[in-house]
């Protein structure tokens, strides 16, 4: 079941042995996308960078004194891309709807809190069974975007009324066509995006 606030959130384990290192939240979202549920529970899954490390605090962390062992939640993403043809993707950070980076209207749908290492949603939780959505205005000018992304760093950026944030298992949108970026990955230029919370997805390791 997903977290309670103030619930605790993880266990120190030894580490896995024969694990299924994964570099990068991308990783992961991919082999949960085209693997199968028996091969997803089959194998122990180790983060080793991204996103679930960096909000457990375990970057810097010496393997030797254990891992910590989270479930997480994950976000099934359907997008449509412009020639009309539908696909289905996994997102274990957070994904952006923009045309370019910092310019005109984003939207972020987040799992972690975290987009592009900034803390674009500080309520966000891994396991909280919710989807954190911030969005910024098209109308919000340049020297503005600049201070609100070095406000990220303090999550001093909210409220401000070109900047929208709000919570909940499902998120659609649909417009002109715009870059979806999926963890980091540019995936398609897309004119329809559904995102819709996995809670419980899968068990990893950091």
């Amino acid at each position: 079941m997903p977290i309670t606030p103030g619930s605790p959130w993880g266990v120190l384990s030894p580490a896995p042995e024969h694990a299924r290192a994964l570099e990068t939240d991308r990783q992961l979202g991919i082999f949960l996308r085209d693997s199968s549920a028996q091969e997803i529970h089959s194998q122990s899954l180790l983060m080793k960078a991204g996103d679930i490390p960096r909000v457990l605090g375990v970057l810097t962390s010496s393997p030797s004194l254990g891992r910590v062992r989270v479930i997480i939640d994950a976000i099934s993403v359907s997008y449509t891309d412009t020639n009309g043809i539908t696909h289905s993707d996994v997102c274990i950070g957070s994904l952006s709807i923009a045309r370019r980076f910092l310019r005109g209207s984003i939207s972020v749908v987040t799992n972690s809190g975290y987009w592009r290492g900034h803390e674009v949603a500080p309520r966000a939780h891994l396991n909280d069974g919710k989807l954190d959505i911030f969005e910024v205005s098209g109308a919000m000018r340049w020297s503005q975007r600049r201070l609100m992304w070095q406000k990220t760093n303090s999550g001093t950026h909210l409220p401000h009324p070109l900047l929208s944030y709000s919570q909940g298992d499902f998120f659609h949108w649909e417009g002109s066509p715009q870059r979806l970026t999926i963890d980091g990955e540019c995936v398609a230029t897309a004119t329809q995006v559904s995102c819709r919370v996995q809670s419980d997805c899968v068990q990893v390791y950091a």
